[in-house]
């Protein structure tokens, strides 16, 4: 009987350990907020400084409103004021992005973006081959065929966007996974040394 019960306690701290470890990888509560409002000012970066079509423009503008929809709950797990997105909300509404991006600024050195777990020391042959596998199995079927007109979402070349936007941007973009339609939006199945390799490769 004893082994028994022994056997039923290491079952269950080894099913404990194994819903535990993604919640520790994925969930940190004020990493998450802080990729959260790194996002979001990328794409009031992108309203207010680029020329996207007017369907892009759209999707640009459904897409932070569905950010700061799913914000209170964040900011609640951070320990911050969830109030805060009743404001950035309001502002949204009145498509002012240049105070949006002032209210984002000010969260984002409250809350900074740690890209440190998402670092090589070293980029090795190793290193980018696992980085080039991720690609070519998950990202590329989209991302190596950009879309060549205005569209609501637009799949972008990842090498492009790597250079184009800041590095804690690309890489809170990658952690938090794909934010397209329905069909295409995901949460990220990968570990931060997968996502570490994937970014090495990126980068050459």
């Amino acid at each position: 009987m004893g082994r028994i019960f022994g056997l039923i306690f290491f079952w269950a701290a080894a099913c404990s350990s194994a819903v535990a470890q993604p919640h520790l990888e994925y969930r940190e509560p004020a990493q998450q907020l802080a990729a959260e409002l790194v996002v979001l000012a990328g794409d009031v970066r992108r309203l207010r400084y680029e020329t996207p079509g007017p369907l892009e423009t759209q999707g640009l503008e459904k897409r932070l409103l569905g950010g700061v929809a799913s914000l209170p709950l964040t900011l609640r797990r951070a320990g911050a004021d969830s109030a805060v997105a009743a404001r950035l909300r309001s502002t949204i509404d009145r498509r002012d992005w240049s105070s949006l991006a002032d209210q984002l600024n000010t969260l984002k050195q409250r809350y900074p973006f740690d890209v440190r777990p998402f670092q090589v020391a070293a980029s090795t042959p190793a290193t980018r081959k696992l980085g080039e596998k991720i690609h070519r199995e998950v990202c590329g079927g989209c991302h190596d065929n950009p879309a060549t007109q205005d569209a609501f979402l637009p799949a972008k070349n990842l090498v492009v966007l790597l250079k184009s936007m800041p590095r804690d941007e690309f890489v809170a973009r990658l952690w938090l996974g794909v934010r397209g339609d329905k069909q295409t939006a995901y949460a990220n199945p990968f570990s931060k040394t997968d996502l570490a390799a994937l970014i090495a490769w990126y980068e050459g």
